[in-house]
Parts: C-alpha cells; sequence; structure tokens
C-alpha cells in the first residue's frame, strides 16, 4: 500500500521514493479586518483559503535513481502541471494540486560524484474545481475568470 498518489507520483513505494518523511495538511478560512475610527478591525468571513499540503522524503539509489526521480519531479513543478492528489487509503477527495515550491538536498554521492541519495520536499496549493472547469485558461486566468463574470460570457 503507498501512502499517496499525486498525480503519476507514487509517495511511500518502495520502488520510487520513501513515505514521507513529514507530511503537513494546511486547511484555512480568508477574513476581511474592516477599519473603524475608535477599537479593533472588525473581522469578516471571506470565504476558504486554498488549501496546501507539504511532504519531505528521500530518494535512495537502493530503491531507484534519485537524479531521474528527483528531474521528474522538477519538470511537474516547471510545468505547471495540475496533479490530483489521491489518498493511500482510495477514494479520490476531488482535490487538485500544483507544486508551488520544491527543494532537493544531495546528501550523499558516490567518489566520482554520482548522486546516492537526495532528500526532497515539495509544497502544493490546491486549484479548485471550479478553475479546473475552466479548462485551459491557466491558473492566473481561471481567478480573474471567478472574479469577472464577464470573461465568463466571452468564452
Amino acid at each position: 500500500m503507498i501512502f499517496a498518489s499525486l498525480g503519476d507520483f507514487q509517495l511511500g513505494t518502495t520502488s520510487v521514493m520513501t513515505g514521507p518523511t513529514a507530511a503537513d495538511e494546511t486547511l484555512a478560512n480568508d477574513f476581511h479586518e474592516h477599519k473603524v475610527v475608535r477599537g479593533k478591525p472588525v473581522p469578516q468571513k471571506g470565504g476558504e483559503a486554498l488549501d496546501r499540503r507539504s511532504f519531505s522524503f528521500f530518494f535512495d539509489e537502493s530503491f531507484c535513481s534519485p537524479e531521474a526521480e528527483y528531474t521528474r519531479l522538477v519538470a511537474a513543478k516547471v510545468a505547471g502541471n495540475i496533479l490530483p492528489f489521491i489518498p493511500g487509503g482510495g477514494g479520490f477527495l476531488g482535490k487538485h494540486y500544483f507544486i508551488k515550491e520544491l527543494k532537493g538536498t544531495t546528501h550523499k554521492t558516490t567518489q566520482s560524484g554520482r548522486i546516492v541519495r537526495i532528500s526532497a520536499s515539495i509544497q502544493l496549493v490546491e486549484v479548485p474545481g471550479s478553475a479546473l472547469s475552466l479548462g485551459g485558461v491557466g491558473i492566473a486566468g481561471a481567478a480573474v475568470a471567478l472574479l469577472n463574470p464577464l470573461i465568463k460570457r466571452l468564452r
């Protein structure tokens, strides 16, 4: 069984990457502050914020090619791919994410410089289903279209 799938990436398989050495999820609400003449600002709920997830794991030559697997992650980040996140226990929750940040650290090499172990951490940001349904607009364009009903009518 795997920890989770992120698109074609399987977190926690013994043949590609370890299960996360750390995993975080952030769920938040947005709010707006209205300034008043006297006293503290008045908060007003502004809806949900985008969900965020982060994972730390490592690639080791004992079960994969560390450079090749890290390069696949870099390619997904550079391409801005929107990837479905499916927990290992099954059941797609309908959430998609893009890789906001990717950090890699080389921990071990051979005497000739071949990489033996790379640790990596990724930060993911949710792409809501409403942005996905606008197909091909892109993340920034989808955000504008969600806010401006005139753009929706032009499509």
